[in-house]
């Protein structure tokens, strides 16, 4: 306190002129500061705007040599415009500085004025036309119209492409958001509102009525720069001059041109994958197609193979239906107009608030998607609407479409019934592989009863839910599928069990266990409706008898009396004939009566194999053409052996003894008429008979015939 007192007491000692000079140097000494100042400042902005001019005129020299713009990369005019923008913001400095050097005032040196005036010309052309020029760009890449040569403007009235989804697989969907389509469509107007806001800010700046905000945004949209600072003298160059003519309405028009045909052809697309190649439509032509006859109990049986084919088609059919309706968001299949959820309706009003795209472009999608939608609700109406119970219902507690409960009934049905072993490709193939890997047939007859299980399951848990009137045929894919199982593996087994030469010692125990389990087999398939399969299975085995039947038959074929040269006496000429030799009924030189008991003997052996293999066939063997010959060579042995007077042997042996050993051409006709065969012929003996001596008068006939001729002698002449 008293410090601040003694201060002011020498304060006051001054007088006047000490005050005034102590003023002036105070105002000289600031002087000095501020030109001190205005040196540095000037200097720098010298030397920025000697290199800004330097650069400015070596880039009109540049241009100048350039005839055409299109023949420079875009990206050095992109450069360029963003060096200058920088450049401008730079030059900008406060005039304060120029007080203090009276060299700098206005009235003295108007370097500024002409500097601007630079910077604007230059600004004009690479600034402002380089934008334009990029909105163009950025519209032909969102469109597809390309860009004209020369003015780099879009080509009016050149054709326009539709927004291309990104990710083109399909998925079953109702809804419209869920599209590729529609999210091409998301974009592409998310697209054009950024082109539409870069546009409206260069169409302002150009009318002189934009800022620095506007400004920012728009170097960013077209030139991929954020510029910093206040932009202030670039916002003020950038209304258009005498040599960067642009038209306002002109490129709004293009604008809107090209954005508005893209994004029509975009929600077509979207219309008609949503409305005239609907995925619902789609899916209900296949089941269709897929069922038609399917379970239609007078349709004659198919393979099984294309059956289980057809069951997994229309299965998955079925399964993608219900997915693609237990979504929801369908309920604008059955409103009076087309109403396409929350997203689409957002997509409308972004569109109608676009200036590019705008109120009228709303109205005209709509008019566009009312008609398809009217075309839409007809074949909704004819796919689910027309006859019998419909497959799609609504479901009014979920507020959304799904399937009937008939067609759900069906397809709870056949994924049930895919789901059994035996609806498998596997249960085929372990069919085959039992025949491999040497699996008995007690091992096939476990397997069988457990099929036979399951058949019984699926018939009593399966089959109810299917609809009423697929149960019958269903009910018979399931017994014939679950019959053919058991008779395939029955069968491999069994042929793999028996022997492969026909020839080799038949076990007769293990036949007779097979022939056991065979009958165990039939009845198991009686019980699954495949009985035909069960007499299948044991005629295998019954073949496997008459297969050695026919061994033991080309045994018997073997003996004299069967010699095929009995059945055609060419080779006879009329000389004395030993036919009783010749059949096997005497011995060379011999004379004996003719007599077949050796060839009865051997045919005795024969019958006695044959009577072992008739007692390991079934009853309807005995049917069988070949067991009743071998049944009646066994009678007429036991009638040869009684000398039973109807014995087809003693026959022949009698007509053997009548023709004699001296049979020959002379006496040959005479001999064979009168002992021609009589009686019934019921049995091979009897039948050879008869074909020896037919053989035997035929041949008679021909040697007498041709020994008429001889003694006739040549014709006259």
């Amino acid at each position: 306190m008293m410090a601040t007192a003694r201060w002011l007491r020498r304060l006051g000692a001054f007088s006047p002129s000490d005050w005034l000079l102590r003023l002036i140097y105070v105002g000289l000494g600031a002087w000095a500061v501020g030109i001190a100042l205005a040196g540095y400042q000037l200097d720098s902005w010298r030397q920025e705007l000697s290199r800004t001019l330097l650069q400015l005129n070596a880039d009109a020299q540049f241009r100048a040599r350039v005839h055409n713009r299109d023949a420079v990369d875009p990206e050095w005019y992109r450069r360029k415009a963003l060096s200058l923008l920088a450049a401008t913001e730079r030059l900008q400095h406060d005039a304060l500085w120029t007080a203090f050097i009276p060299g700098s005032w206005h009235s003295v040196d108007n370097i500024e004025e002409q500097v601007q005036a630079r910077l604007e010309r230059e600004f004009s052309d690479i600034v402002v036309e380089t934008m334009r020029r990029e909105l163009y760009a950025k519209a032909a890449k969102l469109t597809g119209v390309p860009l004209a040569r020369g003015p780099g403007d879009l080509q009016m009235g050149a054709e326009c492409q539709s927004p291309v989804p990104q990710n083109l697989d399909r998925k079953l969907t109702a809804a419209a958001e869920d599209l590729p389509e529609f999210v091409a469509v998301t974009d592409y107007v998310a697209g054009v509102e950024r082109l539409d806001a870069a546009a409206q800010s260069f169409l302002s700046l150009q009318s002189g009525r934009g800022d620095a905000t506007q400004l920012r945004k728009l170097v960013a949209f077209t030139l991929g720069k954020d510029l910093p600072g206040a932009l202030a003298g670039a916002v003020r160059m950038f209304p258009g001059s005498d040599e960067v003519n642009i038209q306002p309405a002109l490129m709004q028009s293009r604008l809107q041109w090209a954005t508005r045909c893209a994004l029509l052809k975009g929600m077509n697309a979207l219309h008609t994958r949503l409305l005239n190649t609907n995925d619902l439509f789609a899916l209900e032509q296949g089941y269709v197609e897929r069922s038609n006859g399917l379970f239609d109990a007078s349709a004659r049986p198919a393979a099984f193979d294309r059956t289980l084919e057809r069951y997994r088609a229309v299965h998955a059919l079925l399964d993608d239906q219900d997915a693609m309706l237990a979504k929801g968001r369908n309920d604008w299949m059955g409103q009076g107009t087309l109403k396409l959820g929350p997203a689409y309706q957002d997509v409308l009003r972004k569109v109608e608030r676009t200036q590019l795209l705008g109120p009228e472009v709303v109205q005209q999608l709509q008019n566009q998607s009312g008609t398809a939608f009217l075309e839409f609700r007809r074949q909704f109406e004819q796919a689910f609407g027309s006859q019998g119970e419909p497959g799609i219902v609504w479901i009014e507690g979920e507020k959304r479409f799904g399937l009937s409960a008939e067609r759900a009934g069906l397809r709870a049905g056949l994924g049930a019934l895919l789901h059994t072993s035996f609806m498998t490709e596997d249960a085929s193939r372990s069919a085959d592989k039992a025949a491999h890997d040497n699996v008995t047939l007690t091992k096939v007859m476990q397997e069988a009863r457990t099929l036979a299980d399951e058949r019984t399951r699926a018939i009593e848990e399966v089959v109810p839910q299917f609809p009423e009137h697929a149960q019958p045929v269903v009910t018979r894919v399931i017994d014939a599928r679950i019959s053919e199982l058991i008779y395939q593996r029955a069968f491999r087994t069994l042929k793999a069990g028996l022997p492969v030469d026909p020839k080799a010692p038949l076990d007769s125990v293990g036949f007779r266990q097979q022939r056991e389990q065979v009958m165990a087999l039939q009845t198991v398939l009686k019980e699954t409706g495949g009985s035909a399969l069960g007499d299948r299975l044991v005629a295998t085995l019954d073949g496997e008898l008459l297969r050695r039947l026919g061994t033991i038959q080309e045994d018997w074929k073997l003996q004299p009396l069967q010699d095929a040269r009995l059945t055609d006496f060419a080779w006879w000429h009329g000389e004395p004939l030993p036919l009783a030799q010749a059949v096997g009924a005497a011995e060379a030189g011999s004379a004996a009566a003719p007599s077949f008991a050796r060839t009865a003997t051997h045919l005795d052996l024969l019958v006695q194999q044959a009577k072992a293999l008739l007692a390991l066939g079934s009853p309807g063997l005995s049917s069988d053409p070949a067991v009743v010959r071998w049944l009646r060579m066994q009678g007429e042995l036991d009638r040869y052996a009684n000398h039973a007077p109807d014995s087809s042997l003693l026959r022949l042996e009698r007509y053997l003894a009548a023709l004699g050993p001296d049979l020959r051409r002379e006496n040959c006709s005479e001999r064979l008429a009168a002992n021609a065969p009589s009686g019934t012929v019921d049995d091979e003996i009897a039948r050879r008979h008869l074909q020896l001596h037919n053989a035997l008068a035929n041949r008679c006939n021909e040697l007498r015939a041709a020994q008429a001729g001889a003694l006739m002698g040549p014709m006259p002449q």
